[in-house]
């Protein structure tokens, strides 16, 4: 990604680009709600940086940040946010991630291969959930029928 500048950072962009990229994904706008709010009431902010690491650390991360997958343009809105009584604020946590990477590393190298999507973060939680227990029955479905091809 070289000459070009710095990717500003907010919340509000990453969720927007999360939520079109499940969208594109053929995810359920209440399934992509339900997500992300069973992560912010159960997935701590260790657990999601944890996770949220291991995606970032993945080859390709570039892609993230390609103007058809990310940008800002100043009206972008929530589409989850967390309920009161939340553990955590997962797309926070990660807009925190995502800028620290920005200063430390820009500019990404363009990497050739897989590539990073913004639906890999939301799977990430989602197999959390999976492992820990707290997803619901729909998400279990979820999951079977993306294992599956569905």
């Amino acid at each position: 990604m070289g000459g070009k500048r710095k990717p500003f950072i907010t919340t509000k962009a990453i969720n927007e680009a999360i939520y079109k990229s499940l969208i594109a994904s053929n995810w359920q706008q209440s399934l992509i709600l339900e997500l992300w709010e069973l992560a912010s009431l159960h997935l701590t902010e260790e657990v999601c940086r944890r996770a949220f690491k291991d995606v970032i650390a993945r080859r390709g991360v570039s892609a993230l940040f390609e103007r058809n997958a990310y940008k800002v343009t100043g009206r972008e809105v929530l589409r989850f946010d967390c309920p009161p009584g939340s553990l955590s604020n997962p797309c926070y946590i990660l807009s925190e991630m995502l800028r620290e990477l920005i200063k430390r590393d820009w500019p990404l190298l363009r990497e050739t291969g897989p590539r990073c999507d913004w639906y890999d973060f939301s799977d990430a939680l989602h197999e959390i959930l999976l492992r820990q227990g707290f997803a619901s029955l729909r998400l279990k479905i979820k999951k079977l029928e993306d294992d599956l091809g569905m």
